[in-house]
């Protein structure tokens, strides 16, 4: 399985394990638990915390990822953004991860999930998205 983005019921949402661990460990808030990038098969979860609130920080996002090891939380700045055609999207992010960044497959997973976010999630207007990764020395993931 992969990573969509979809709405879950709020019945689901209470009585689902995995949605009641993500959303505790992701510290999802009631008015944004509706809406996940999730893979449900390897339990795994993306959360977008939040966003930079200055013209210097736009672009800046905050974000959790769960998986089965953990969680991980870390920053993307958002380098550049272009329509391809109106169902794809191209997106370049730079991403800074914590002092002790996960392992290569949790990198790999995260990358996944933020090409399936793409620019909002299940709001998105685009049916796919092309993304480049590049980690703080520019260098691509």
């Amino acid at each position: 399985m992969a990573f969509k983005n979809e709405y879950v019921l709020p019945l689901e949402q209470e009585t689902s394990e995995f949605f009641g661990r993500a959303q505790k460990a992701l510290n999802v808030t009631v008015e944004r638990r509706s809406s996940w990038t999730v893979d449900r098969e390897r339990d795994m979860a993306l959360a977008r915390s939040g966003g930079g609130h200055s013209l210097e920080s736009e672009g800046e996002d905050y974000w959790s990822f769960l998986d089965r090891k953990g969680k991980y939380s870390f920053t993307t700045w958002l380098l550049s953004k272009t329509e391809i055609s109106r169902e794809e999207i191209a997106i370049t992010r730079q991403i800074g991860l914590e002092a002790s960044p996960p392992d290569t497959e949790t990198i790999a997973c995260i990358k996944e999930a933020l090409r399936e976010y793409k620019d909002w999630g299940i709001s998105s207007n685009y049916k796919r998205a092309q993304l480049t990764l590049l980690d703080s020395n520019g260098k691509e993931i």
